[in-house]
Order: C-alpha cells, then sequence, then structure tokens
C-alpha cells in the first residue's frame, strides 16, 4: 500500500497502521449503511403493499409511513455505500484511473442528492432525544450537500488535492450516519435508555467522523498546494 508519497508529517509505518484501522472501521460501517438500506427498502415495499406488520416500532415506522422517500434514500444511499470506499482506495485509483473517473461521476451526484434526502429526513421524520438536536442532522446534511458541491467545482478547476479532501469531507459525514447506528446499538447494549442514547449519539457522531476525515487529510496532505491546479495531461499523485 502506498500513502501520500511525498508528504513527511509521520512515518510512513505509522500511516499504514492507521490506514489498516481506518479502512476495517470503514468497511464494516459501509456494511451497516448496505444492510439498513436493503432492510428499510423492505419495510417501504411492504407498506406500499400494505403489509405493515401490526406490531412495528417506532423507529421503523419512520419509514412505512413514508414509503416512496425511504426508497428513493436507501437507492442513493446503497449506492453511497458501495461506491464510496472504491472512490479513496489509492491502488484502485492510480491502477484504474478511467475506472474512479466513471465511478466518481456516479458517486458525486448521489452523494448530493444523498445530502438532500438527509435534509428532508431531518426535517419530516420524526426523531427522538431532545428536539434541539435535530439541528445537528440538519446542519450535517448542509454540510455533506456543500462539500461535495464545493469538490465538484475543485475538481473542474483540475485541483485534485483540494478535490480530493473535500471529497473525504463529505463523505466522513455521510458516514456519520452509519456510526450514529453502530453507537446507539453499543449504548443500548449497555443498558442506556434509548432516548439517552439517541442524544448521545447525535451529539458524538458526526462531529466524531468529521474529526477523524480532517486528522487523516492533514496526514496525509501532499506538499503542493492543494489549491494549485494540475496541469492537463498530468496524473495527480495522491
Amino acid at each position: 500500500m502506498i500513502i501520500i508519497t511525498d508528504h513527511k508529517v509521520a512515518p510512513k509505518p505509522l500511516l499504514l497502521a492507521i490506514a489498516a484501522i481506518g479502512w476495517a472501521c470503514l468497511i464494516y460501517m459501509a456494511f451497516v449503511v448496505f444492510k439498513d438500506s436493503i432492510d428499510r427498502t423492505g419495510f417501504a415495499i411492504a407498506a406500499l403493499q400494505g403489509q405493515v406488520p401490526a406490531e412495528i416500532n417506532p423507529f421503523i415506522d419512520r419509514y412505512t409511513a413514508h414509503p416512496w422517500q425511504t426508497l428513493a434514500h436507501c437507492a442513493t444511499g446503497t449506492i453511497f455505500a458501495v461506491l464510496g470506499p472504491l472512490q479513496f482506495a489509492a491502488p484502485l485509483r492510480r491502477t484504474f484511473p478511467v475506472v474512479h473517473r466513471i465511478s466518481g461521476r456516479i458517486f458525486l451526484p448521489v452523494g448530493i442528492v444523498c445530502g438532500l434526502y438527509a435534509l428532508t429526513i431531518s426535517l419530516s421524520f420524526p426523531s427522538w432525544g431532545a428536539s434541539s438536536l435535530r439541528w445537528i442532522g440538519i446542519a450535517a446534511a448542509l454540510f455533506m450537500i456543500a462539500a461535495f458541491v464545493n469538490a465538484y467545482r475543485l475538481v473542474r478547476q483540475r485541483k485534485f488535492p483540494a478535490h480530493r479532501e473535500w471529497m473525504i469531507r463529505g463523505f466522513a459525514v455521510g458516514m456519520g450516519v452509519a456510526f450514529f447506528r453502530v453507537l446507539l446499538d453499543v449504548l443500548q447494549a449497555q443498558g442506556m435508555a434509548y432516548n439517552d442514547a439517541w442524544n448521545i449519539g447525535s451529539i458524538v457522531s458526526f462531529p466524531a467522523m468529521l474529526i477523524a476525515a480532517e486528522i487523516w487529510i492533514r496526514m496525509t496532505r501532499p506538499k503542493r498546494s492543494v489549491d494549485q491546479p494540475i496541469p492537463a495531461g498530468v496524473q495527480p499523485q495522491t
């Protein structure tokens, strides 16, 4: 595995160790998003067919009550979870740059749409815990949209290092939903009440993912200025 060859902030063994841990966590969280998207798609389809179970918990009811919105959100969420990790796998990006560009042209607009659906869900779906914490989800969705829009602007300007950084930030916030779901289950398994677990998950999940992304960005930032365009025909070394 090659980690940003022209950066010296951290020794290569440390970067490799962090990368290994980070990829293990990322793959697990991507699996959580993928599995939950499939499950919620099933809830939505059952609701459209009039087959909602008589006994259903309030969290699942959020999706059966909004089946079409759930289907659209889950479809984009599944693509986001599958293509996201592939976009950031440097060996694949270097070996198959054309595939990276094609998948990026799918992933980037899907990421923006995911952010839009996350915004509508934050505004319209019921939530638990403190009502004021709804604004955290709204802020995360707006940041995710802005990050991917900025990433698109930067890639059009051939500012690939800066594009990479904003793609990482947008993806990290999107995966904050997966971290929230994992943390919610962990806290409940420790005996914490659902509302309290929801409060802690809401406060911790998105900032934690964004901080982790920012640390990785700064540890692997190339010496070339992130705002300096790369000439056409030159392959970016990231």
